[in-house]
């Protein structure tokens, strides 16, 4: 992405580049209003992801985005289905409303939509500050070489994930409330006795982690752990990989890569923040994420919808977040309703489901 030359004021500014930024930026570019998007990192940048384009989120992509370039796709680029392991080596497969999932590289895929989206783009740039007036935000931030920047806007997005910075700068005292349970994903050659074409969710009562899952993309098979608060993530993983090993035949002839994450429980306890005055918070960063990590449509959603309250809001900044509320009611329920089906299998798997 070529660098943009940088004005001190624009309509609106957006703070992360994934979905939820880049839906956002497509809503709002589109009805007129000039857009930056700040990213700390260089795009494409890795985020650690399954990678999954399913139901919602492929209907959401086709309609604001189109339809994705091979770029974008693993191999296979597009999986059966998803299957679910309760027990041992028993599967079953998850009913879901599209034939296939889209299977993609998520810094292809977001950087992808972050072009489509029309909007500027500020890379390595990192948001250390935010104040509001009467009509006006001013973000500071910082690039490579430390130097400090401000610009402002009427309006601010913030779509920067689980741990956003917005949130905490809004309102530290809700940011005390918010909990954090770790991720770690191995890429690695390897060999298994499952077919390649099927994402893989175990949910044995025998291991440690609370949501092992598996897949395949390109020639690299990809497996990963979410640990409960009070335990070791390398001790989950290693779980995993024995029960695994066990029972269907996984052989690592060596890891390539080993990342990792931290998820809030914001989404698990129906904890959301919409925002402050004349900043929103869309996707993840606000408390949108599907059952065992799906976060893509609620991230396409809710950050078109954050566009679209900014757009119908007018100049009316009383009138912003409550239309947000509005718009966003049925997201939040979808997601509350998507955790609840899930919170039988974590308390049957070592732990209840709010001690994630």
């Amino acid at each position: 992405m070529s660098e943009t030359k940088i004005d001190s004021s624009y309509d609106v500014l957006i703070v992360g580049s994934g979905p939820a930024g880049a839906s956002a930026a497509r809503e709002l570019v589109r009805s007129g209003r000039r857009v930056l998007i700040i990213e700390k990192k260089k795009l494409p940048r890795y985020k650690i992801c399954s990678g999954l384009i399913q139901d919602d989120a492929q209907d959401m992509m086709l309609e604001k985005f189109g339809n994705p370039p091979p770029t974008v796709f693993c191999r296979p680029s597009l999986l059966n289905g998803v299957r679910f392991c309760a027990a041992g080596d028993s599967m079953a497969d998850l009913p879901l409303e599209k034939p296939q999932v889209m299977n993609v590289w998520r810094s292809e895929f977001d950087h992808w939509l972050v072009r489509e989206s029309g909007a500027e783009v500020l890379e390595r740039h990192h948001l250390i500050g935010l104040t509001q007036t009467a009509d006006r935000v001013q973000a500071t931030v910082t690039g490579p070489n430390k130097e400090k920047v401000t610009i402002e806007a009427s309006y601010l997005i913030g779509a920067d994930g689980g741990r956003s910075d917005i949130r905490k700068l809004l309102s530290p005292a809700f940011e005390k409330t918010v909990g954090y349970s770790n991720f770690t994903q191995v890429y690695c050659r390897a060999k298994i006795d499952l077919d390649p074409l099927y994402f893989y969710m175990f949910f044995d009562p025998s291991l440690s982690a609370f949501y092992t899952w598996l897949h395949i993309k390109d020639d690299t098979l990809v497996y990963g752990v979410g640990a409960y608060k009070d335990k070791s993530v390398l001790q989950c993983l290693q779980d995993s990989t024995d029960y695994l090993a066990g029972c269907f035949g996984l052989k690592i002839e060596r890891v390539e890569r080993r990342t990792g994450c931290v998820v809030s429980d914001m989404s698990v306890r129906g904890k959301f923040f919409l925002g402050d005055g004349r900043v929103l918070l869309a996707g993840e960063a606000a408390g949108f994420m599907h059952v065992f990590g799906e976060g893509i449509s609620a991230a396409l959603i809710t950050g078109s919808l954050a566009g679209t309250a900014v757009c119908q809001a007018e100049d009316s900044v009383e009138k912003l977040l409550p239309l947000y509320a509005d718009l966003v009611r049925h997201e939040q329920n979808r997601t509350v309703k998507s955790w609840k089906a899930a919170t039988a299998l974590m308390k049957r798997n070592n732990g209840p489901a709010n001690d994630i």
